[in-house]
């Protein structure tokens, strides 16, 4: 058993979409600074709530036009696309502000707080013809071009048991722990949550223990997912505590392990199921590393939007409403309350 090469689509092969920004915050300049770097697409416009900050984005990432308000940059007839990056309990709201004005949608993870906000999500937008998309950009990384090969080859034969850990103290960064601005599992776990549904599929039976702090914000979680085969995931989440981020899943035939950390360009390990194994490699060489494999997302949306799609192909509607129905009994059976 090998390796397959990774897929990587040609930035110059998918139409450059003007893009507007609603939500100009970290996450955001990370965005349109590895966009800007490693594609064709182009930024034209940014909006901000909070006054001077869609100036000073705009003034950092050369884009052209500043709008006081989100409803005016969704009707602005020169933009195609709305990158929406404001905080998760607005993802609802700022997504069908712009659908209804006729422009595509990728939304940060996770698209909505709640699964009945992104079902009407994409319920509208494929009324209207417009790709609704998650920014799960772990799903077009080129390793996960290796992942999906694999899995559809049938080599590695049926998955047992998948395990990955999201821990770092982020009790630094106050978003996480403030009502509607996401919270540990949402923010971070998903990522995890995510991983293991491309492997194992949806779970049957979520069990989950953790702690939350004196705001009903959870801290940490220890899940256990359960797979109508038989088949576990365990999926260790901490914004407290920082160990390694690691995800592996173990299959019939051999086991599969993401480099850490695995929600970025890393590299792949296959490895025989002895003790003393032996293993074949790949590794992300690329000038792509970090956080500018957020780039890779905004590349396929494109090629979505040429291809007339509503819906990723590698993480479709009914992918993304899963995982936040995971991410919501979580949080539930810890007692916690982010909204």
């Amino acid at each position: 058993m090998s390796l397959p090469a990774p897929i990587v689509i040609d930035p110059s092969s998918v139409p450059a979409l003007r893009w507007g920004i609603i939500g100009p915050g970290g996450i955001a300049e990370v965005f349109v600074g590895a966009s800007q770097k490693h594609t064709t697409q182009v930024f034209s416009a940014v909006a901000s709530r909070t006054k001077g900050r869609a100036e000073a984005f705009a003034k950092q990432f050369g884009i052209p036009t500043v709008y006081e308000n989100y409803e005016q940059l969704v009707e602005d007839p020169n933009l195609d696309a709305i990158y929406i990056a404001s905080w998760q309990v607005e993802h609802f709201e700022h997504a069908m502000l712009a659908l209804n004005a006729g422009k595509h949608v990728l939304v940060e993870k996770p698209i909505t707080v709640l699964p009945e906000h992104a079902e009407a999500i994409f319920a509208l937008a494929k009324q209207k013809g417009l790709l609704a998309m998650e920014a799960m950009w772990t799903r077009y990384l080129p390793q996960s071009t290796i992942i999906r090969q694999l899995l559809k080859s049938g080599d590695l034969g049926t998955p047992e048991l998948f395990a990955a850990s999201f821990c770092a103290d982020n009790r630094a960064i106050s978003r996480l722990w403030q009502k509607g601005g996401g919270g540990i599992v949402y923010d971070m776990g998903i990522y995890s949550i995510a991983m293991a549904q491309q492997f194992m599929g949806n779970p049957t039976k979520i069990t989950a223990i953790g702690s939350v702090d004196e705001n009903q914000m959870d801290k940490e979680s220890f899940a256990l997912l359960e797979y109508a085969n038989g088949s576990r995931a365990h999926l260790t989440t901490s914004g407290i505590a920082t160990i390694p981020t690691t995800a592996s899943c173990s299959f019939e035939k051999a086991t599969l392990v993401i480099d850490e950390p695995f929600f970025v360009p890393s590299g792949l390990r296959l490895r025989d199921k002895e003790l003393y194994y032996s293993e074949k490699t790949w590794n992300d060489s690329s000038a792509i590393q970090g956080h500018e494999g957020l780039s890779y997302q905004a590349t396929w949306f494109a090629g979505y939007v040429s291809e007339g799609r509503v819906e990723s192909e590698i993480h479709t509607a009914e992918d993304t409403i899963a995982n936040i129905r995971v991410a919501q009994e979580i949080t539930k059976q810890l007692g916690a309350d982010i909204i």
